[in-house]
């Protein structure tokens, strides 16, 4: 295949994420049919399947690279920050708010169309593994903010269901500006502090529930 060709079929193919995308996000992952996808690209509804195999294809395509960029911040946060535990937790939620308001348009796309539970330990589709992944660094943040982690079953789900709180709470507030109309960067800048403060409290109150025997 010549280079030219190479990057026309490149450009056919990222015109068809970028529309598959859109309508994703208008009319919801499950309502769109590949028939679609392949009209608003400008596409045959034969020709859209010598480039994605069907829509679940796609929607890995355009969800994998950047879940696997946030992964990677999330990382590099929790070495940086490893020794004090509490910063790396609110880095480790900082970046995943960052990520998901500068994505904003697609932001329940990448997260959590064709997801599962986050405690299938063998998901099917790598999207699941990846965004099952980056939850576990959540709760893994989460319990070094909390004094350590223990190994029994119960404490286990423990933290499950602890991390489940916290994101309960991030996604919440995510979602709330999910439609913002502000630059990015403006908008975090303005509602970090509050963020930061909402995730102290929530982790005061598990500390606090912690001491006195609750679950």
């Amino acid at each position: 295949m010549t280079t030219r060709r190479k990057q026309l079929t490149e450009e056919i193919k990222a015109g068809i994420r970028t529309s598959a995308a859109l309508l994703f996000a208008e009319k919801g992952y499950h309502s769109v049919t590949m028939r679609e996808i392949a009209k608003a690209a400008g596409c045959s509804h034969t020709a859209i399947y010598l480039y994605y195999k069907n829509k679940v294809d796609l929607l890995q395509q355009i969800a994998i690279p950047p879940l696997e960029e946030l992964e990677q911040r999330m990382l590099t946060q929790m070495n940086k920050l490893q020794a004090e535990p509490l910063q790396a937790l609110l880095a480790v939620c900082v970046a995943y708010a960052r990520f998901s308001l500068t994505n904003a348009s697609i932001q329940t796309i990448l997260v959590t169309s064709a997801s599962v539970r986050v405690d299938e330990q063998e998901p099917e589709l790598e999207v699941n593994v990846i965004r099952n992944r980056l939850f576990g660094h959540m709760m893994n943040a989460l319990g070094h903010a909390l004094g350590g982690e223990s190994s029994t079953a119960s404490s286990a789900e423990t933290a499950l269901n602890q991390t489940r709180i916290l994101f309960y709470y991030v996604q919440g507030f995510v979602s709330t500006y999910t439609n913002h109309t502000e630059p990015a960067d403006e908008l975090l800048e303005r509602i970090l502090p509050i963020y930061k403060q909402g995730i102290l409290t929530i982790i005061a109150g598990l500390q606090q529930t912690s001491r006195s025997g609750g679950s």
